[in-house]
């Protein structure tokens, strides 16, 4: 009885401390402009708390209800109802929410640091799915493997010490397992659905343009080879925003240089590299042009120091921007490779057993807010400038990803290499991980890690 007991209490707690986020933040508003409100019975903020409480419990919303109906006021039904709600638009009640928690960590970094949209995708994976709506076969690229799921595209939003989840899309497949049910574009469900069937790139530049749309605002976005192209640099120079991202050593796709069409390996073969232990090997400027448009970019060759023959191609559509800070901004982006690990390894992403696109799309969005608590608290714990105006003005700001630690996770890279995909070692990626939870309050450390 007494660790009943103890998990009860820990629960309310766990609720006490996301009912004080939503406070903080403002969920009322936000949900009143997303379509996420009834009207009548439970309230959305006390069904909401209770999913988002569930993930910290380390259980599955039907599973809890089981142990604590009693104390409930509410049936299974009423949550499911929630999840399966087609007419809310999760997609703008996760923009607003990170924007106001983005206002809060705004005032305390300088004006000058270089703020970020980071784009990445993960495997959704979804087992013995043969009835999830929209669900289809992915690739795996880091197992070589076709898995059934979705194709987890997200966008993030840092300012260089915090990762902030911004929108996102459970994208579909050619290969689909089951269809989706009549789609209707003029509802957000319907949106939700199309968007998930269209291609990456397109979606990339869709959330993009959403995130801009409610205000959120950064100087760059940082992607990995598998999004660069000619193609998708032209789409963010129409949005205003540069690119800083990796480039494939392909063959087949070209840039002018000195008055030609050549890819990068031939401007590496050719072209004369810097000597001893420069922190790259080569840095050139190159054109792409498309529909008449003409864009410049800067490529930057990375080296590896432990073997001669192997470098990374860094691009930029910032030509002002320095080899060394292409480099240093590059390696913000590993911040969302550990927002993917924590979400897939504490917080139940892939968890979730509904069989509707919605509830699916809608238990990620839970999974999104639930990161954002804890990202709050980690800066919290890290930055005593959030303690008041004296600290505020006595403590310095946290500092920026050193180019040192930038060069270390670039090389990282290296180390594993499948077809035109590098990635980090799943090593590298759980020390970080334990490094972000290392910093948040214990009791939310013992709440992660319990059952894992």
């Amino acid at each position: 009885m007494s660790i009943i007991t103890s998990n009860h209490q820990d629960k309310n707690e766990i609720s006490s401390t996301i009912n004080t986020f939503f406070k903080r933040f403002n969920l009322t508003a936000i949900a009143a402009k997303s379509n996420a409100r009834k009207s009548k019975g439970v309230s959305f903020l006390v069904l909401f708390n209770y999913l988002v409480t569930t993930i910290f419990s380390n259980r599955s919303a039907f599973r809890d209800f089981q142990l604590h109906q009693n104390e409930l006021g509410f049936s299974d039904k009423t949550f499911r109802n929630l999840l399966n709600n087609g007419k809310i638009n999760w997609q703008r009640f996760l923009i607003l929410l990170s924007k106001n928690v983005i206002e809060f960590i705004r005032p305390l970094t300088e004006e000058d640091r270089k703020e970020v949209f980071i784009v990445d995708d993960s495997i959704y994976e979804r087992l013995n799915a043969k009835n999830v709506e929209l669900c289809g076969w992915q690739y795996d690229h880091a197992n070589h493997k076709n898995k059934k799921g979705f194709r987890f595209l997200q966008l993030g939003w840092s300012d260089g010490n915090t990762f902030l989840p911004l929108a996102f899309s459970l994208l579909s497949s050619s290969k689909k397992v089951r269809e989706a049910d009549r789609i209707d574009h003029r509802s957000h469900a319907g949106r939700r659905k199309a968007q998930a069937q269209h291609k990456g790139t397109d979606v990339l530049v869709e959330l993009l343009q959403a995130a801009l749309k409610e205000g959120v605002k950064a100087h760059y976005v940082l992607f990995d080879s598998w999004f660069s192209s000619p193609k998708m640099f032209h789409a963010l120079r129409k949005i205003k925003l540069h690119a800083v991202c990796m480039i494939k050593r392909s063959k087949k796709v070209y840039y002018r240089y000195n008055g030609k069409w050549v890819d990068v390996k031939t401007i590496f073969q050719t072209e004369k590299k810097r000597r001893g232990r420069s922190r790259y090997l080569l840095s050139v400027c190159v054109e792409s042009e498309m529909d008449g448009q003409v864009l410049p970019i800067k490529l930057v060759y990375v080296r590896n120091r432990n073997k001669r023959n192997d470098y990374l191609v860094l691009a930029t559509t910032d030509i002002s921007l320095s080899e060394d800070e292409i480099i240093q901004l590059y390696g913000k982006r590993w911040s969302i490779e550990v927002y993917f690990k924590i979400c897939k390894q504490h917080l139940r992403l892939a968890k979730y057993q509904g069989l509707s696109y919605d509830g699916i799309f809608a238990h990620t969005v839970t999974v999104a807010v639930s990161y954002l608590i804890l990202a709050v608290q980690h800066r919290e714990q890290a930055d005593d400038r959030t303690m008041g105006e004296l600290f505020y003005l006595m403590i310095e700001e946290l500092s920026d990803i050193s180019f040192s630690e930038a060069i270390i996770q670039l090389l990282e890279l290296f180390k594993e290499v499948f077809e035109n995909e590098l990635v980090l070692s799943e090593e590298t990626l759980n020390n970080i991980m334990e490094q972000f939870i290392q910093k948040l309050p214990q009791a939310t450390q013992n709440q992660l890690r319990w059952g894992a």
